[in-house]
């Protein structure tokens, strides 16, 4: 394998640890996933909202057609009132082809990662492992080690955690912080439990509801708002979703499991909550193929590495309300960023920038390994290149689920009597502004070269170019 003396671990096997080994491997830099579940892309999760940022990369990662096949454009959005007439038609997915040259497609989740999966060389699927649970993490000036509740190892150079909300590499990253104050301040680092739930959701998938447009027509999202809570029906080709919302009695940050009865009395709560003119929750919920719940973290960590070794991605580093599907597209955000570094520190160790120096990463054969000082520089400028787009993003995501579910009574205000007042002119020119401006910010893989796949009406502000550095190393 390339740069043989330097290896990153990642823990978790879903989305964002899958695009991680995408982008690992185009950088030419050795890998191993770690996956606590015995399978990869068991069908039991809900659905995944990719916008043109995400796919770009993933085209760079030749991804795009598998995606296509297995997804479903999103081409628009509709609103209903809580006694299921037709509110309005919004604008909304249905820009984004315009502004951005492609539209979002959604994904059922096990479809996606399992196609994440299948994409990778058969070399890298060997590199994926399954049934690993993390038991314990240690780090030193030579690189790190992972040990797994099966008895294996794993030696390296950095732990990626891309292993969501309740990461457990976030709960070493700080008991080592804590046991070392003199690599990072105890203070900079988060509570145990970092993100805040002030809401919860219900979910649902089950046969899509017919065809043409008596139930909104394949693309289509379809949301009912109320007071205190919310409903979304996202409407695929052969299976749909619906997502429930709920506001909380009080803010928590303790984790909540929920059984099935509890997913059941909770669907028998808003049982007649419409979803269309036609069909409310109960009767999609009766046909279920899976059906799970949770409460919503909220946050962006303070800190999200430690030590030039252990660094965080995703879910475990910044937690949104799901309501605009902003979790994986900024996950795949953090993977292209955070490679791109990586490979930027390869690439100047090897020119003799960083190598050598402070400790030599652990990891099989010789090869040129950046020093413990140029990764915490490369994870420093990773999460400094993404804080301002988390936290926009979680703002916006906080806004969404507040306003849907009429939190306050200027939320009700905004969302039953000031948009639809606005003018058309006026609502495309916001949605420029707020969503295909903020889309074409987006990141790439800045050391791979290729063809744009996308153009539409506002320039990419990081263009991809016809030749750039490749991998470090060729395979």
């Amino acid at each position: 394998m390339a740069n043989g003396n330097f290896r990153v671990i990642v823990v978790g096997g879903g989305p964002v640890g899958l695009t991680m080994a995408h982008t690992l491997s185009k950088a030419g830099i050795d890998f191993v996933v770690l996956e606590r579940r015995p399978t990869i892309g068991e069908d039991s999760g809900a659905s995944i909202i990719v916008s043109p940022h995400g796919l770009r990369i993933l085209s760079q990662v030749g991804l795009l057609d598998s995606l296509r096949a297995v997804g479903e454009p999103a081409v628009q959005n509709r609103r209903y009132t809580p006694d299921g007439s037709q509110y309005r038609l919004i604008k909304g997915f249905s820009e984004f082809k315009s502004f951005n040259g492609e539209f979002a497609h959604i994904f059922n989740r096990a479809h996606l990662i399992r196609t994440l999966h299948d994409g990778l060389s058969k070399p890298d699927q060997s590199r994926v492992l399954t049934n690993k649970a993390v038991t314990d993490i240690t780090a030193d000036d030579s690189g790190v080690t992972v040990r797994c509740a099966d008895g294996t190892r794993y030696d390296g150079s950095v732990v990626v955690g891309a292993d969501g909300t309740h990461s457990v590499v976030r709960r070493y990253m700080r008991t080592l912080a804590l046991q070392d104050p003199s690599k990072a301040a105890a203070t900079d680092f988060d509570e145990e439990n970092p993100f805040v739930s002030k809401y919860r959701m219900m979910w649902c998938s089950f046969p899509s509801q017919g065809e043409g447009d008596e139930h909104g027509g394949v693309g289509t999202a379809q949301d009912t708002h109320g007071d205190g809570h919310s409903v979304q029906f996202l409407i695929g080709g052969k299976r749909s979703w619906i997502f429930v919302y709920e506001r909380l009695p009080e803010p928590t940050r303790d984790r909540v499991a929920y059984t099935q009865d509890d997913v059941a009395a909770y669907a028998e709560k808003w049982a007649d909550m419409p979803l269309d003119s036609g069909l409310r929750v109960r009767d999609v919920f009766a046909q279920r193929y899976h059906a799970g719940m949770t409460n919503l973290a909220e946050g962006v960590l303070r800190r999200w590495s430690w030590g030039g070794r252990l660094v965080l991605a995703g879910d475990a580093a910044h937690k949104f309300t799901p309501n605009v599907g902003l979790g994986f597209n900024n996950g795949i955000q953090d993977a292209a960023a955070l490679t791109n570094e990586l490979h930027r520190a390869l690439r100047s160790s090897a020119h003799g920038g960083g190598g050598g120096g402070g400790g030599a990463s652990k990891g099989p054969g010789p090869g040129p390994s950046p020093s413990v000082e140029a990764l915490s520089a490369a994870f420093e400028r990773y999460q400094a290149a993404r804080r301002e787009g988390v936290e926009s993003d979680l703002s916006l995501s906080a806004f969404h689920t507040r306003t849907d579910a009429w939190r306050s009574a200027l939320h009700w205000f905004w969302d039953e009597w000031v948009q639809p007042q606005i003018p058309e002119w006026l609502a495309l020119w916001m949605l420029r502004r707020m969503v295909g401006e903020r889309v074409a910010r987006g990141a790439i893989l800045d050391f791979l070269g290729g063809d744009e796949p996308f153009v539409g009406s506002i320039p990419w502000v990081h263009p991809i170019g016809k030749s750039q550095a490749g991998p470090v190393a060729a395979k």
